[in-house]
């Protein structure tokens, strides 16, 4: 059988997009593998699963089975795409989306163990350069409850975007959207999480002194300073990139994969664009933290267009 034999296949069956997702997967695993590696063997942080994103709590079997059935899904999807294009797309879809969330968990949680200082004190003259305030900014949400309770609301919603917009466009087979939306978030994750491997953040509260920083923003910045001085983290609530801003590239991806449908596309578009500006009002990021996403996002998005048109 034709589908058994992988040169064959490989020729016949795997377009120029799937070759750059796999290389991309492929890439950000071994990427991940090596900090970790590199933290075993010379730097000794004692690093813990970021956002409960523990591999370690799935059997051996459990793991095996996932990741065979995703990989017959991605592969299998190629393999029907000419025969039946709709039904090729909900499946490799799948098999797809088990690889992206495989590869940003790996990632997110290896770029934990950066051996290099943090750039804080840069982001916040940049910033100040700029005549921007965050302790500033923080202080006026605050003095609006009501405001600061919705931002805080859409700030957090974007875990539910990321997961739904790729299962919708899975399920109603938007090929080229999901396509484009894979082959940026991975490329952008690979770039941003480079960046804060080489040039880390602690983010605002572990410079900026404010009472309105959340316990979840604290967690965020104590757990970069007791990981970096050898202690067991306290916690692994609150986030870890902040330059640059994740919640910004992939509120801008999200968005750009609805653009096929106006009717989806102009909500989402008002909808991130107030979670954008969440992430300075509520004080997760720095002004520098957002530039810095919307141009890796353009960047991403620009990139995985160029591959799809090939």
């Amino acid at each position: 059988m034709k589908l058994m034999q992988p040169i064959h296949f490989y020729k016949r069956y795997v377009t120029f997009i799937d070759k750059v997702f796999i290389s991309l997967t492929v890439f950000s695993l071994i990427f991940g593998g090596i900090i970790f590696f590199l933290n075993a063997a010379d730097f000794h942080y004692k690093m813990g699963a970021l956002f409960d994103t523990s591999i370690t709590s799935f059997s051996a079997t459990q793991l095996i089975c996932s990741i065979s059935m995703s990989l017959f899904f991605l592969f299998y999807g190629m393999y029907i795409r000419n025969i039946s294009p709709r039904s090729a797309t909900f499946i490799w879809g799948m098999g797809a989306f088990y690889w992206v969330v495989l590869a940003n968990m790996l990632v997110t949680n290896a770029v934990q163990a950066t051996p290099f200082p943090p750039i804080d004190a840069w982001l916040v003259k940049i910033d100040r350069d700029m005549g921007f305030s965050t302790a500033a900014l923080m202080a006026w949400t605050h003095n609006h409850p009501d405001l600061h309770h919705f931002f805080r609301t859409i700030y957090f919603s974007l875990g539910i975007e990321l997961i739904l917009v790729p299962i919708l466009l899975t399920v109603f087979c938007a090929r080229k959207s999901l396509s484009v939306f894979y082959i940026a978030e991975m490329s952008t994750m690979i770039i941003g999480s480079t960046i804060y491997f080489f040039f880390p953040t602690m983010a605002p509260s572990g410079i900026i002194h404010s009472p309105y920083f959340s316990h979840m923003q604290d967690d965020t910045s104590i757990r970069f300073y007791q990981l970096h001085h050898f202690l067991t983290p306290t916690s692994y609530d609150g986030g870890l990139i902040a330059f640059p801003s994740f919640h910004v590239i992939w509120a801008i991806l999200l968005t750009y994969a609805c653009r096929a449908k106006k009717i989806f596309l102009y909500p989402m578009a008002i909808y991130n664009f107030i979670l954008i500006i969440t992430t300075v009002f509520l004080g997760w990021h720095y002004l520098t933290d957002v530039i810095a996403g919307i141009i890796l996002a353009a960047a991403g998005i620009i990139f995985a267009e160029w591959v799809y048109s090939r």
